[in-house]
């Protein structure tokens, strides 16, 4: 017979108060029989509740069942710290849960038995959050938008034009190869390799604004396979979001500078101008990327980063025109 695993141990010790608390008196062998475990499992269980509560809390801040009750083989709860609530998922959790189970009976198509039971699986999560039984934590969100044209271009291999709003609300229009939908238990996440920065890139589907599949053929990339690779590839998004960021008006001439500098996204527009979105240390290190652009640079934004510049160029001016004077 199998060990138990500490998993399944925990997810007992969640439930088993939550249980008694709806059944005042119950036997030990029925909760035994309820969790599929002998009756001294469920002694220990108790036991081990009976020390559980806050970190440094007295004797009498503990989980508590009724010590005499037990003897005669019987469960009352006394003190449940509020584990006599049963766990719910909330709403956003239950999304979650549903679109990956839509991806997950996408993948199983060629399995006819297990596609059918994550379909029944989803059909009763969905008929859940329909009848509004979900706990709602921030208010109840509809499925994405971008979700049903993601998968048509995952299914078809083409490549997708998304218009995109990061965590710092910066919206941006990309071309992406999909690779896969995945979640990380609570958003649906669209894997792909962004050709504006030309890498992998995880984009969170409640962000796209927009998706269109696009007539050409996505081009197969070599992407992080590992889960701490794409958990550390989500970090390093994630402290980006926090950079400096200018948005440069170029010159034709200066598509140097898009090719040796961070960027975000290069467009090219209509009469050859470039718009760039760059990504900086820190403020100074762009002041000093605009002052090296010369007359390449047709614009800047931020207003507040081109006056910064302004002023280091006129100080800069000054101090020549001192040095010219001493000499």
């Amino acid at each position: 017979m199998a060990r138990p695993s500490a998993a399944d141990r925990l997810l007992r010790l969640l439930a088993l108060p939550a249980w008694v608390a709806a059944r005042p008196g119950v036997t030990v062998r029925e909760a035994a029989e309820h969790f599929e475990v002998s009756e001294e499992t469920i002694i220990r269980d108790v036991e081990a509740l009976w020390v559980s509560g806050p970190r440094d809390a007295m004797p009498d801040e503990l989980v508590d069942f009724d010590a005499l009750e037990l003897e005669e083989g019987r469960l009352r709860l006394t003190t449940s710290l509020g584990l006599d609530t049963p766990l719910r998922l909330t709403s956003q959790e239950a999304l979650a849960l549903q679109l990956s189970l839509r991806v997950l009976a996408d993948l199983l198509q060629g399995d006819p038995q297990a596609a059918s039971q994550v379909e029944r699986a989803e059909q009763t999560l969905a008929g859940l959050l329909g009848h509004g039984r979900m706990e709602q934590a921030g208010g109840a969100q509809e499925a994405p938008q971008a979700l049903a044209v993601v998968r048509r271009a995952l299914a078809l291999r083409r490549r997708l034009r998304i218009v995109y709003v990061d965590a710092a609300d910066r919206r941006s229009q990309r071309e992406v190869d999909p690779a896969q939908l995945e979640s990380d238990g609570s958003h649906l996440y669209l894997r792909a390799w962004c050709l504006s920065t030309r890498a992998e890139r995880s984009f969170r589907l409640d962000r796209v604004l927009e998706a269109e599949v696009l007539d050409t053929p996505a081009t197969a990339h070599r992407l992080a396979r590992s889960p701490r690779a794409r958990a550390a590839q989500r970090k390093r998004e994630k402290a980006n979001t926090d950079r400096p960021r200018a948005t440069l008006h170029l010159d034709r001439r200066a598509r140097w500078l898009t090719e040796q500098v961070p960027c975000e996204s290069v467009t090219q527009e209509e009469d050859g101008t470039l718009t760039a979105v760059v990504l900086g240390r820190d403020e100074q290190w762009l002041v000093s990327l605009i002052l090296s652009c010369g007359r390449d640079l047709l614009g800047v934004q931020p207003p507040g980063l081109a006056a910064q510049a302004a002023r280091a160029a006129r100080s800069a001016l000054g101090a020549y025109e001192r040095l010219g004077e001493e000499g």
